[in-house]
């Protein structure tokens, strides 16, 4: 059964550009090569480490053992910048607790869609599989690592609190690594 949350605000980081996942996961994804054909550009996601205490109780490692995803921007502003970003391809996390060194593989491939807003805010449109973090002191939710599939709508405030104004399925990485 679909789950709908309206109105949930929270403060997160994610993981992996948003997308699929996105999401999950610390620093924006970077095209990693010049157009090609039909504006796709390859996208490559860094390792990330995350501190004990800043997603998980736990030191929180972020891989990715498979990556070919694109990005394309399908739209601009009249300056040039990005209004729409469409982005396709298999991306697999894997997730690792640093204390016991046990791990999942979760999959954040498929689609997604970033409409840039005017005012610095974001709204992702993702029919697949997207990874979040939840950073302390997140006045909206508990702080932790999530990966969200099935589909789910996310607005991102300039200052990087997240709504999610819907999702289907929810995978909580910190209470499986534990």
């Amino acid at each position: 059964m679909r789950e709908r949350i309206l109105g949930v605000a929270v403060s997160a980081g994610l993981a992996v550009a948003a997308f699929p996942a996105a999401a999950s996961a610390g620093t924006p994804a970077t095209p990693a090569t010049p157009a090609t054909a039909g504006g796709w550009t390859p996208v490559t996601y860094g390792s990330l480490d995350q501190p004990a205490g800043t997603d998980c109780s736990f030191e929180l490692k972020i891989d990715f053992p498979t990556q070919g995803v694109e990005q394309r921007i399908s739209a601009t502003y009249p300056d040039g910048s990005p209004l729409r970003t469409d982005f396709r391809g298999p991306l697999i996390a894997r997730y690792t607790n640093g204390a016991t060194g046990a791990s999942v593989d979760e999959d954040l491939s498929g689609v997604g869609t970033l409409y840039n807003l005017p005012d610095g805010s974001s709204l992702w449109n993702i029919p697949d599989n997207f990874g979040v973090s939840i950073k302390p002191g997140d006045p909206y939710h508990a702080q932790g690592e999530y990966v969200l599939s099935g589909g789910e709508v996310i607005a991102i405030t300039p200052k990087h609190q997240v709504a999610v104004l819907y999702q289907t399925k929810v995978t909580d990485v910190c209470a499986a690594l534990t």
